[in-house]
């Protein structure tokens, strides 16, 4: 195990479930980014907001961890945090999430009275009306290629969903050899690239076999996308492609999301 990166992920986790970042607004209907995609542009989120609110004109925006590095690394804290997000939401009133993150949906499902709907599920079904009208924002130049996040190997709804999307929107994207329900791992899953470094690599690695390196990766989950940039590999978020390329990511991105753009 890495322990600089687990102390690192310890700090990640503190920052995130303390109560100036774990913002929950009052609303029935909450959007849930996650924590990787709070790091990109707010601009993404934003326009990902309005779309949303075509279907539900009082859904607001979250900045909240869904606590899954916690589940893997810190069980000892991760009981005490899940509450604590259980009991926020149900004192927001909250009754359906929609998510943008394929581990956050995995981990909300478990969250009792709360509906968690995958955000590609809503734009898809916008896809033949004018309710399409804003998207196709990023021109994907280069090869692009797709990449199923493994925690949507088995959800063949959330699979069928971003190929509507892909194909709405007039992309023409290719896919590797193991794809859909048969993808494979970018070697983070289970926090892996933490708990065993050399094996997340190994998977990593045999994942990007299958992309050659002029490809642009993309998928929906920006966890497997910042595994592949770290190997020197260019991607795209289904949400920059529809919305616009993020100008860079990182905290300062996710700290102002927080608290400029999340409204009470």
């Amino acid at each position: 195990m890495s322990r600089l990166a687990k102390v690192g992920m310890a700090l990640h986790q503190s920052i995130s479930f303390c109560p100036v970042m774990m913002r929950i607004p009052k609303a029935e209907a909450l959007f849930w980014p996650g924590c990787a995609l709070l790091t990109l542009d707010a601009g993404i989120c934003e326009k990902t907001l309005a779309f949303l609110k075509r279907k539900e004109p009082g859904i607001k925006l979250a900045a909240a961890c869904c606590g899954h590095p916690s589940e893997y690394l810190f069980p000892h804290k991760f009981a005490k945090r899940i509450d604590r997000q259980s009991i926020l939401l149900k004192h927001r009133g909250v009754e359906r999430i929609y998510t943008a993150c394929p581990n956050c949906t995995v981990q909300l499902q478990t969250l009792e009275g709360i509906r968690i709907i995958p955000v590609w599920q809503i734009i898809a079904e916008g896809m033949e009306t004018e309710e399409s009208d804003g998207l196709k924002r990023t021109d994907g130049k280069g090869a692009l290629m797709w990449h199923d996040p493994c925690p949507t190997r088995s959800d063949e709804r959330q699979q069928q969903d971003v190929r509507i999307i892909l194909k709405g929107c007039g992309y023409d994207v290719r896919e590797p050899e193991h794809t859909g329900s048969h993808t494979m791992c970018c070697g983070n899953h289970g926090m892996l690239h933490i708990t065993d470094p050399k094996r997340s690599v190994c998977i990593r690695q045999k994942r990007l076999e299958e992309f050659p390196p002029e490809t642009v990766i993309v998928s929906s989950c920006e966890g497997c996308l910042g595994a592949f940039r770290k190997e020197g590999r260019r991607t795209l978020h289904l949400l920059e492609l529809l919305f616009g390329r993020s100008r860079k990511r990182g905290w300062g991105n996710r700290i102002k999301t927080t608290i400029f753009h999340v409204k009470k």
